[in-house]
């Protein structure tokens, strides 16, 4: 029996203070997320995370500086990529998700949070797997 591969991109904001990740909340469904997705056929970790946050946030300009780690979730085999955040995001907005997902035409409400220890607790759906290598890389307290 086969699994499924996930890509989630942890994107981290340098640019004001203490390092902050992206984080996103579906108006209808509780919870953080990250941005993440499926692979597509022939597709790598690090593309599919880019191409899942350029669909759920429109964003564009980033690069992936590495991958953070491997976890499973069931049947599912999840990848967290460390990715640059471009200068000047804003610190919230909205963005309707473009692609062919089953999340095509939601709303996404996006903010950046600190990277702490509290921050494993507030991810949903297995999107706080690697919070603590993430801690590390971004040099985290």
């Amino acid at each position: 029996m086969s699994h499924s591969r996930k890509s989630f991109a942890y994107v981290v904001r340098r640019d004001i203070g203490e390092p902050k990740l992206l984080v996103l909340e579906s108006h209808d469904e509780p919870g953080l997320e990250v941005p993440k997705g499926g692979l597509e056929w022939g597709e790598s970790f690090a593309e599919a995370a880019l191409r899942e946050l350029r669909e759920e946030s429109g964003i564009t300009g980033t690069r992936v500086l590495r991958e953070l780690g491997l976890a499973w979730y069931g049947r599912e085999e999840q990848r967290f990529l460390l990715v640059e955040a471009p200068d000047g995001l804003p610190e919230t907005f909205d963005h309707t998700v473009t692609g062919q997902g089953v999340d095509q035409g939601f709303v996404y409400a996006f903010r950046w949070v600190p990277i702490d220890s509290e921050l494993k607790r507030q991810l949903v759906q297995g999107c706080g797997a690697c919070v603590d290598a993430l801690m590390d890389a971004a040099g985290a307290s």
